[in-house]
């Protein structure tokens, strides 16, 4: 049922609704990746140290892994070698994100307690097995009949891209496993705090360069507010880190249950997207929906969650 309760939110959370239309909430989409990867969490649990630091490994892994390589929405013809690398990124991300709010409000609503997990049946292991064939088998047909080149006007590269995407997957999710086996959250790695910098940093400095395009300004002073907007975002990440104990374990005794920037991300995504989506209507497919999506919903919801992740465990 905790699994249940969290894929329904994280279906919310991640804002498919404001990014790929209606058509993006439906009984398989919430089957796969959301139910799947929120079971085998919990079926991981049940013997594993797992944290919110390992539940944003597993969540950026499916992003890999579904995003990247069964419905190649981070794939184009148009993008170099056919892969949307900043798109990538920021996939890698949004999937961390949105799996650590769906877990966190999900306790929220109903707290875990201090029991142990108990195993999972065989119910559940079926489960497991049969959604990822049933993937597996959707992307074996698509890719026979190349449906996914008529989608996707994918170029002659999509092989390469879908065994990075398969290398990104599985080294996220190596990592998880490995950091669950250690006795206790060590912090985050440098390059979770390069990621989270580069997923607030590239919303704004794209509205900026709206901005002054829009305004008709010169060059030289798009590229003057971006990097002022680039220096900032660098100096506050510094300073945030600097400001952090040495060990983030003993530094932070345990996971915040109820965090309130948390919780008012999660709000903000699931609410904005769906004002969003019922307020454009026909229209949600425009560019302007994309741009008011990434302006008004990802870039202050990721900036807050990024805040609150890097600087605190979140109970999960």
């Amino acid at each position: 049922m905790r699994a249940l309760a969290a894929a329904a939110l994280a279906l919310l959370i991640s804002g498919d609704a404001a990014r790929l239309g209606w058509d993006a909430i439906g009984l398989w989409r919430f089957m796969f990746p959301y139910l799947w990867l929120f079971v085998l969490l919990e079926v991981g649990r049940a013997r594993r140290r797992i944290e919110d630091g390992e539940i944003f490994l597993a969540g950026a892994a499916m992003a890999m892994l579904y995003g990247g390589i069964y419905a190649k929405d981070l794939q184009h013809g148009l993008h170099p070698f056919g892969i949307d690398w900043l798109g990538a990124l920021c996939a890698a991300f949004d999937g961390g994100m949105t799996t650590v709010l769906a877990l966190h409000v999900a306790d929220r609503l109903r707290p875990r307690g201090e029991e142990e997990p108990r195993e999972m049946g065989l119910l559940v292991i079926v489960f497991l097995v049969f959604g990822l064939a049933a993937a597996a088998a959707v992307y074996g047909v698509k890719t026979a009949f190349n449906f996914y080149r008529a989608e996707r006007l994918l170029g002659p590269t999509w092989l390469v891209a879908d065994i990075l995407f398969a290398y990104a997957a599985w080294t996220l999710a190596r990592r998880a496993w490995t950091r669950s086996e250690e006795e206790a959250e060590t912090g985050r790695e440098s390059w979770v705090w390069s990621l989270a910098a580069f997923a607030v940093w590239l919303p704004g400095a794209r509205l900026i360069a709206r901005a002054c395009v829009a305004m008709e300004l010169s060059g030289a002073l798009l590229y003057f507010c971006v990097g002022a907007w680039t220096f900032g975002v660098v100096g506050i990440v510094w300073r945030l880190r600097a400001a952090l104990p040495t060990d983030f374990g003993s530094g932070i005794p345990s996971p915040r249950a109820r965090s309130r920037a948390a919780l008012a991300a999660a709000l903000w995504r699931a609410a904005g997207a769906l004002i969003l989506a019922v307020s454009l209507g026909a229209d949600l497919n425009e560019a302007r929906a994309a741009g008011l999506f990434s302006a008004a919903i990802d870039w202050p919801s990721r900036a807050l969650f990024a805040w609150v992740f890097l600087t605190a465990k979140l109970k999960v």
